[in-house]
C-alpha cells in the first residue's frame, strides 16, 4: 500500500477538498485516498483499478485530442492541482520549451504560452518584446502577444498533433493509446510524428500503442531506435479479425540495408497482396499493365489493392519476403528469368517463401543441364570473324542504336550459355523442355513467378531505346504494357498471390 501511495504522489498532486478527505488529482483524474485503500486491499473488486485508469492509462482519437489546446482559466492559487495540461506548462517552462521544439521540428512553427490574462492559451511564434516581470506588463507588450493567432485556429494538423503532444509530454501515464496519430499530416510530418512517439516513449518510460494505416509514422518510429512490435490486423469475414506480428529481427535486417530501407515496403502491410520485383522501373511497368486492364464486373481485387516493391536486385528478395509473410501478406515474387543462374539463390528465395526445395531439384538439375555445360574459350579472332562475316558489306553504314544490338547480340553468343535466358526467355530451353515446365510450374506455387521473356526489356523488342532511365517511358508509350506478354505475365503474378486474374 505504501509503494502504490508513493507511486501516486509522483504522478498527481494531494489535495484536500474538505478537511480529512484527501485526494489525488492531476489533468482529468481524481481518485480519493479511501478509493486507492479500497481497491489494492481487495484486488478481486469488480471495479479493480478502473477508478485509477486515467492516471495509469491515456487514451484519446484526433478530435479528442484536439480540445486539449483549447484555452483553459487559470487557477486561483498556484498551490491548486493542475486541472489541465496547460495549468502544467504553467509550472513547468522547461516542458513549454518542449512542446516548443516538437512544433519547429514537425511544422517550422514556434510556439508560445500566453498567460497574461485570465486564461492560459497556446499561440503560433514569439512576442518581438522581451518578457516584462509579472507585475510589469505594457500595454505594448499585451499587444504584441494578441497579434499572435491562437494554436486553436491553425489547421487540422497542427491542432491535432500539439494536442496529442500536451498530454504525451506534461503527463507520465504509464500506457498510451493513440488511434491513427497520422490524422490530418503531410507525410513528411507523419514521419517526424513518429520519430517524436519513439523518443518520448523512451524519455517518458511509456508503453505507447498506436493503430496506424501510415508508413510513414512506422519509419518515423523506427528511425528513433525504440523497441519497437508491430502487430497486423487481418480481416475476414469467416475468421474475424486475426493478429500477426512481425519478425523484428527481419524487420531490423531491413531496416539497416540502406537500399531496402527506402523502399515502400512498410505499405505492404496495409495491402491485400505484395508482388515483389527487382527494380523501381519494374514495378512501375507491372502496375501499369495492372492499372490499364478493364476492372471486371465483380472482381473483388482493385489494382490499388496490390504493391508493387522494388528488391534493389535478386539479393533483397529473401529478406523481404520473409518480412510480411511472417505477418501473413501475401507475397509474389517477380525475378528475371536469370535467377535460375544461381542455384544457392534460388533455393535461398524457395526457402523465404516457405517452399521445399526437394520438390525442385531434380527438375531444375534437369532444365538447366544445357546450360552448365563446359564452354571452350572464346578467342578474339572468333568474336572479329563473326563480327566481319555480318558487317563486311554494311561498313559505311550508321552506327545506329539497331547496329548496336547487333553487335551486342554476336557478342553475346560467345558469353556464357545462361546469356540466353535473358535474351529469349522460355525459348532458350532447347532441351530438357517438360523438366523447365515443370519446374516453373513448381516455382509459381511457392509464388516465385520468373519473367518468361527473360527479363523487362523483353516486354518490349521493338522499342528503339536501350536499357535506361528512358526505356520505360518509351516502352508504356508504345503500349508494350497492354500486350499479350505483358498481360500473360501479370495475370500469373495474381494466380500467384491467390487473386483472380483478369
Amino acid at each position: 500500500m505504501a509503494d502504490t501511495f508513493a507511486w501516486f504522489s509522483q504522478h498527481a498532486k494531494e489535495h484536500e477538498s474538505t478537511p480529512g478527505d484527501k485526494l489525488f488529482k492531476a489533468p482529468g483524474v481524481e481518485i480519493r485516498h479511501e478509493s486507492l485503500r479500497r481497491i489494492f486491499s481487495n484486488p478481486g473488486l469488480p471495479t479493480g483499478t478502473r477508478d485509477a485508469s486515467d492516471l495509469l492509462c491515456f487514451s484519446c482519437d484526433a478530435w479528442q485530442r484536439i480540445g486539449f489546446i483549447q484555452s483553459q482559466e487559470k487557477r486561483e492559487r498556484h498551490s491548486s492541482p493542475s486541472g489541465h495540461p496547460l495549468h502544467i506548462l504553467q509550472d513547468r517552462p522547461d516542458l513549454v520549451r518542449e512542446i516548443d521544439i516538437i512544433s519547429q521540428q514537425v511544422f517550422g512553427q514556434e510556439v508560445t504560452l500566453d498567460s497574461i490574462g485570465r486564461s492560459l492559451i497556446l499561440r503560433v511564434g514569439k512576442s518581438k518584446l522581451p518578457s516584462p516581470k509579472v507585475d510589469e506588463v505594457t500595454d505594448e507588450y499585451w499587444a504584441d502577444i494578441e497579434r499572435l493567432p491562437e494554436v486553436m485556429s491553425q489547421g487540422d494538423g497542427m491542432r491535432s498533433l500539439i494536442g496529442l503532444m500536451l498530454p504525451l509530454v506534461t503527463a507520465s501515464h504509464e500506457v498510451a493509446l493513440i488511434d491513427e496519430p497520422e490524422a490530418f499530416l503531410h507525410p513528411p510530418q507523419a514521419f517526424a510524428l513518429g520519430k517524436i512517439l519513439g523518443e518520448l516513449s523512451q524519455s517518458k518510460s511509456t508503453q505507447v500503442i498506436l493503430a496506424t494505416h501510415d508508413r510513414n509514422i512506422l519509419s518515423g518510429i523506427l528511425q528513433s531506435r525504440s523497441e519497437v512490435s508491430i502487430i497486423r490486423l487481418d480481416r475476414s469475414e469467416e475468421e474475424g479479425s486475426l493478429a500477426h506480428q512481425l519478425n523484428v529481427e527481419e524487420l531490423k535486417q531491413v531496416w539497416e540495408d540502406p537500399v531496402l530501407r527506402y523502399t515502400n515496403v512498410l505499405d505492404g502491410l496495409f495491402h491485400k497482396a505484395v508482388i515483389l520485383a527487382e527494380a523501381e522501373r519494374d514495378c512501375t511497368f507491372y502496375a501499369s499493365t495492372l492499372e490499364y486492364l478493364p476492372q471486371e464486373e465483380g472482381a473483388g481485387t482493385l489494382p490499388r489493392d496490390i504493391l508493387f516493391v522494388p528488391a534493389g536486385g535478386k539479393d533483397g528478395f529473401p529478406r523481404l519476403a520473409r518480412l510480411l509473410r511472417s505477418v501473413k501478406v501475401p507475397v509474389v515474387v517477380s525475378p528475371d528469368l536469370d535467377i535460375l543462374n544461381d542455384k544457392n539463390k534460388l533455393r535461398a528465395l524457395v526457402h523465404a517463401m516457405n517452399g521445399e526445395w526437394s520438390t525442385l531439384d531434380r527438375n531444375y538439375d534437369r532444365a538447366t543441364a544445357q546450360f552448365r555445360q563446359p564452354q571452350d574459350k572464346t578467342r578474339i579472332q572468333d568474336v572479329l570473324q563473326s563480327l566481319n562475316s555480318i558487317f563486311e558489306n554494311r561498313k559505311s553504314d550508321a552506327y545506329s542504336s539497331e547496329v548496336r544490338r547487333e553487335f551486342s547480340a554476336q557478342l553475346r553468343a560467345k558469353e556464357s550459355p545462361w546469356a540466353a535466358l535473358k535474351s529469349y526467355g522460355q525459348l532458350a530451353f532447347r532441351t530438357e523442355r517438360a523438366a523447365a515446365a515443370t519446374l516453373l510450374e513448381g516455382l509459381q506455387q511457392v509464388g516465385i513467378v520468373p519473367v518468361h521473356v527473360g527479363e523487362l526489356e523483353r516486354f518490349a523488342p521493338s522499342v528503339d531505346v536501350a536499357k535506361g532511365p528512358a526505356w520505360l517511358p518509351a516502352a508504356i508509350a508504345a503500349g508494350a504494357h497492354l500486350d499479350d506478354d505483358a498481360r500473360k505475365h501479370l495475370n500469373a503474378l495474381l494466380n500467384a498471390a491467390s487473386i483472380e486474374p483478369r
